[in-house]
C-alpha cells in the first residue's frame, strides 16, 4: 500500500490508544476525588503529568493549601486533559486527529467503521462539559472509554487482516508499549514515597491497567511492589501489559515485512527482539519487593526508537530505495 496511507492508518492506531490511556488515567484520579485525601491526590495528579510526558502541575506541600488547591483546580487539571484543542495528549485533540487520518482512508475503511469514528468525534465535539462535570466527572472518561473500545471492536470485526489492520495495529501497540513503559516509571519514582508521605497504593496502579481481578485471581490479594511490576511487564496473558505488546508488535511487523523477519533481520525487528530482551530481564529491579527502586528509562528509550525507526523504514523511506520487502 502507499506510505502516506500506511502512515495514516498507523497514526490513526496510535491517537486512539493515546485518547484511552488518557482517559482510563482520568477515571481512576476523578473518582477519587471525594474520599481521597488531598495529598494523594497531589501526588495522582503528577504521576499522570508524568505519565504523559507533560509538565507536572505545582501543588503545594502544606495539606491545608493543597487541599483549598484541589477543590478549586481539579477539574482544571481533568479538563486540559479531555476538552484542550491545544493539547496533544487531550481526549479531543486525539479524536479530532485520528478523524482527519480517516478522512484520508475513506476507501480502505469499512463503513461501520467510520460510521462509529464520526459519531464518537461528534459526541465529544457537542458535549456539554460543564454540565457532564456537575453530573459526575469520572463518567465523561468513562464514557469515551466505552466509546473507544466499541470503535476497536467495530475494528476488530469490519477490518480484513491486510496491511491495512496491521499498521492501524501497530500503532495502536507502539503507543501502549510507550505509554505502558512511562505509566510504570511515573508510579514507581514519584508515586510511591518513604515513611508516611502520601503515595499511591500498588493496587491502584493495577486498577489504572484493567489488571487488579486478574492479579487477585492469579495471584495474591495482597499487592506488593515487586510482584505487580513484574505482572505489569512481563504477564503474556494480560492486554496491558509490556510482553504482551511486544509481542503483538513482532507478530504485526512478521506480517508486514515477511523478509524482515528472516536473517539478516530489519532494523524494526532487532529492535523488538531488544525490546522483548529488556522486558524479560527484570527493568526496574522488579523481582525486588522492598527495593529502592530501578528505571524503566531504558525500556522507555528503545520503544520510542522503534517509532522512529519504523517511521524510517516504512513510511519514509527514500523514493529510489522502494519498500524494504
Amino acid at each position: 500500500m502507499l506510505a502516506r496511507a500506511a502512515a495514516d492508518f498507523y497514526w490513526m492506531g496510535r491517537y486512539f490508544e493515546r485518547a484511552e490511556h488518557t482517559a482510563r488515567l482520568l477515571r481512576y484520579q476523578l473518582a477519587r476525588l471525594v474520599d481521597t485525601p488531598a495529598g494523594e491526590l497531589a501526588v495522582g495528579w503528577r504521576v499522570i503529568y508524568r505519565a504523559l510526558g507533560q509538565s507536572a502541575p505545582i501543588t503545594p506541600t502544606v495539606t491545608d493549601e493543597a487541599e483549598s488547591f484541589l477543590l478549586a483546580d481539579a477539574y482544571t487539571l481533568a479538563a486540559s486533559l479531555v476538552e484542550e484543542t491545544t493539547n496533544p495528549d487531550s481526549i479531543i485533540r486525539c479524536w479530532t486527529t485520528a478523524r482527519d487520518n480517516a478522512k484520508q482512508l475513506r476507501p480502505w475503511l469499512p463503513v461501520r467503521v467510520w460510521t462509529c469514528l464520526n459519531q464518537g468525534f461528534f459526541w465529544l465535539r457537542d458535549c456539554d462539559f460543564p454540565a457532564a462535570w456537575a453530573t459526575g466527572p469520572a463518567g465523561l472518561a468513562g464514557e469515551a472509554i466505552d466509546r473507544l473500545r466499541l470503535l476497536a471492536g467495530v475494528v476488530e470485526a469490519r477490518m480484513p487482516r491486510d496491511d491495512a489492520w496491521r499498521f492501524l495495529e501497530l500503532g495502536r501497540f507502539v503507543e501502549r508499549l510507550q505509554h505502558q513503559a512511562a505509566l510504570l516509571d511515573a508510579w514507581d519514582r514519584i508515586g510511591q514515597a518513604p515513611g508516611d508521605a502520601p503515595s499511591l497504593s500498588w493496587a491502584g496502579l493495577l486498577r489504572v491497567c484493567a489488571a487488579h481481578e486478574f492479579y487477585c485471581r492469579t495471584h495474591s490479594m495482597v499487592i506488593r511492589r515487586g510482584p505487580a511490576l513484574a505482572f505489569l511487564a512481563r504477564n503474556p496473558e494480560l492486554p496491558q501489559s509490556l510482553c504482551f505488546a511486544v509481542h503483538r508488535i513482532e507478530k504485526l511487523l512478521a506480517g508486514i515485512d515477511p523478509r524482515g523477519a528472516r536473517y539478516p533481520l530489519a532494523a524494526p525487528h532487532r529492535m523488538v527482539l531488544r525490546l522483548s530482551a529488556t522486558v524479560e530481564t527484570d527493568p526496574a529491579n522488579q523481582n525486588d519487593a522492598e527495593g529502592d527502586g530501578g528505571s524503566f528509562e531504558a525500556l522507555l528509550k528503545d520503544s520510542r526508537a522503534l517509532h522512529g525507526i519504523t517511521v524510517s523504514t516504512y513510511f519514509d523511506y527514500p523514493v529510489e530505495a522502494g519498500l524494504p520487502s
